[in-house]
């Protein structure tokens, strides 16, 4: 409509009025500026026709829709030789009574503006113009898609786990405000007003950005990290007077994201050390900030809150593997949990606290934990995930070095695990609850099933005895069958709970494929292990080093030939061919449970084996009496204190012993965790009577 009228007032001037109207371009006119406005611009001075001829074509292409671009172009041109460092301000008055400031500021922005002409030749008129722009086109000016795009950007570069919104935020930091942050945030809008503006959003998180930090004791936050957070801010203010929608947004992201990532951290953290002030949770501020990937420089601050939730709550908690978590959380949450090795992550219910090996033996003086991360729901822990991990066992304290080096290691494999990650299918509750199942049942493996052991144990051999067919592996057979049958009748308290009796593991791999097809990805290298001899397993394995001391090897596993050296010895002491694989390898009994990714590897053993034990035990308890505190590892110093040598016959049980320990079980468990990355194994070695002592029980 009003190009036509343009159009009609250029090819007829005696349909308008002359004082009425104002030729913005050759024979190009339109209506002036109305009297009131002129007058409120100008009171008693004249008014500037230059200044109404370039307030009229801004006026005119804003109208007219015209682009940004050719605005620009056109607004510029026009102001060229007329707006002088004397009339610019009454430009700008006139375009604010016009209700065009914001338009023509938002000329000044740099994707309008790439170039920096039409900012410079405003800022060359006046410096103080900067502050116009600021005003009037720093929010509502700016490209809303740019500046978005960039605040998306700027939340996936934060601590944040969950892609947050400014209103969002600014709900959370009211609702705080109200209840116990209100001394740690300082705020000059009011938030609980429903701030729909930009503007007022931004300054809410501005001012609780600043109060937060504020409240951060440099002695216990790493300056280098206030200093950066400060830093952003300052930028922040910078990239918006630079009128940069894209630079700011993804500024205001990143403290956004790390503001609300803060903020429902010390909350969470509050109530998992047992409803103390926030004020008082703030020490442990920086676990909300740090990734240990590659090092543990909060180790001794998140051992500090291991031992403030208690190790007896820690301990107890049902463990899951690791695998389970992406039943869990979605993809945002594991993307910096696993790949950037994150401490402490928090939502509105839940918190995920990473519990490393380093902080562990800091806080617990066991060096042996696994590697975990505790699932806390509104302040309760829940569960623990846990890996299965050798790091620091056989009774030998691994050193800082080692514990760090795990980390890493350990961040490495579950990369692959959570590659694939959909969205969560179940929730923290019931995962709670059916580790809490599984931990019950793996605890009855040591009363209820010990005793059907041994009971089972006795009616075979009275059943040999009568068909006088009594020799040690045809009791071993006949246990086996009969405790297989009676497993599964165990097992009806667990739903779901696969039970595999001298199955090969590569058997028990395709079963589990099979009852849980999502789990193929956490799979997907298993193939290539199953294949692998038990020398090159060992070899291949995280805790190469550890495990070849636990099998007795002394070669060096870094010169060529050593996978040979090392099958021949695995062969004389445990009986494995050198062309044994880890898929041919069989378990007594292997439970798995695909849900709770968690798996338990059995081996029923002849007491014939215990009863030496206890000779060797007789035999050591004789000769050194209280001297001995029943560390085996330390049998040869506690024999020299006494001016003695082991006997032969010692060292010939216990290795013994050993060896059948570490074939049934820790092989078995470093070989199950290689195959199940993810999964959490345990291994158990059960005794039932030999037939020595089952002949002396009168029938």
């Amino acid at each position: 409509m009003l190009i036509n009228c343009c159009r009609l007032w250029r090819a007829d001037p005696t349909l308008r009025g002359v004082s009425d109207t104002v030729m913005i371009a050759d024979w190009f006119w339109v209506p002036r500026v109305p009297a009131a406005v002129r007058s409120q611009v100008y009171g008693d001075r004249t008014p500037d026709p230059r200044v109404e001829l370039v307030a009229l074509t801004v006026k005119y292409l804003v109208e007219a829709h015209a682009t940004r671009s050719m605005t620009r172009e056109r607004v510029l041109a026009a102001m060229s030789g007329r707006i002088t460092a004397d009339n610019a301000w009454d430009l700008v008055s006139m375009l604010v009574h016009l209700g065009l400031a914001e338009a023509f500021f938002d000329l000044a922005s740099t994707d309008v503006d790439p170039d920096g002409s039409f900012r410079g030749f405003l800022l060359g008129l006046d410096p103080g113009l900067l502050d116009a722009m600021r005003h009037y086109a720093a929010w509502n000016g700016i490209n809303p898609k740019l500046f978005f795009d960039g605040f998306v950007v700027g939340v996936a570069e934060s601590f944040a786990t969950v892609v947050v919104d400014l209103g969002k935020l600014v709900l959370l930091i009211g609702r705080l405000q109200q209840e116990q942050m209100a001394t740690l945030i300082v705020l000059s809008v009011d938030p609980r007003a429903g701030l729909q503006r930009i503007a007022e959003q931004a300054l809410v998180v501005r001012e609780a950005f600043r109060g937060i930090v504020a409240a951060l004791d440099p002695t216990t936050i790493d300056d280098r990290v206030l200093a950066l957070w400060r830093g952003w801010e300052q930028e922040f203010g910078r990239h918006l007077a630079n009128l940069d929608p894209f630079a700011a947004g993804r500024m205001l992201g990143r403290i956004a994201g790390d503001l609300f990532q803060l903020l429902t951290g010390l909350v969470q953290l509050a109530r998992l050390l047992g409803g103390v002030a926030v004020r008082a949770a703030v020490r442990y501020a920086p676990l909300l900030l740090t990734a240990v990937r590659g090092a543990v420089a909060e180790a001794r601050l998140l051992a500090a809150l291991l031992l403030a939730i208690g190790e007896a709550t820690i301990t107890a908690l049902p463990r899951v593997g690791m695998a389970t978590l992406r039943t869990l959380f979605p993809p945002e949450v594991l993307g910096p949990l696993i790949r950037r090795g994150r401490v402490l992550l928090v939502g509105d219910e839940l918190a995920i606290t990473m519990v490393t090996p380093a902080a562990h033996a800091e806080a617990f003086a066991g060096a042996g934990s696994p590697f975990s991360f505790m699932v806390s729901q509104n302040g309760k822990p829940l569960l623990m995930a846990s890996v299965s991990e050798t790091v620091s066992s056989a009774g030998r304290k691994a050193t800082r070095r080692e514990l760090n080096a795990a980390i890493d290691e350990i961040l490495t494999r579950l990369d692959d695990v959570f590659r694939e990650v959909k969205p969560p299918k179940a929730n923290v509750s019931r995962a709670a609850v059916r580790a809490a199942v599984l931990q019950q049942l793996e605890q009855r493996l040591s009363t209820v099933l010990n005793r059907l052991l041994q009971k089972v144990a006795w009616e075979e051999f009275r059943a040999l005895r009568k068909a006088a067919k009594v020799e040690a592996w045809r009791l071993g057979q006949q246990v086996h069958r009969r405790m297989a049958g009676e497993i599964t009748k165990m097992l009806g308290e667990a739903p779901g709970l696969q039970a595999h009796t001298e199955k090969a593991i590569s058997t028990v791999v395709d079963a589990v494929r099979k009852a849980d097809p999502e789990l193929a990805a956490t799979l997907k290298g298993a193939d290539a292990v199953l294949k692998q001899t038990i020398a090159q397993m060992l070899l291949s394995h995280p805790d190469r080093e550890l495990l070849l001391e636990l099998v007795g090897f002394t070669g060096d596993a870094t010169k060529a030939g050593a996978e040979k050296a090392l099958a021949r010895h695995l062969a004389d002491r445990f009986g494995w061919k050198a062309g044994t694989t880890v898929g041919e390898l069989r378990s007594d009994l292997l439970l798995v449970d695909t849900e709770a990714t968690r798996m338990t590897n059995v081996d029923w053993t002849s007491s014939t084996k215990l009863e030496r034990f206890e000779k060797t035990w007789a035999k050591v308890a004789d000769d050194l009496g209280e001297a001995f505190d029943g560390d085996w590892a330390g049998l040869t110093e506690a024999y020299r204190k006494l001016s003695k040598e082991v006997p032969p016959e010692v060292t010939a049980g216990l290795e013994e012993l050993t060896a059948h320990a570490v074939r049934e079980t820790v092989v078995r468990q470093a070989a199950l965790s290689q195959v199940f990355p993810g999964f959490f194994v345990t291994s158990h070695e059960m005794a039932y009577q030999g037939l020595h002592a089952l002949f002396k029980i009168p029938l």
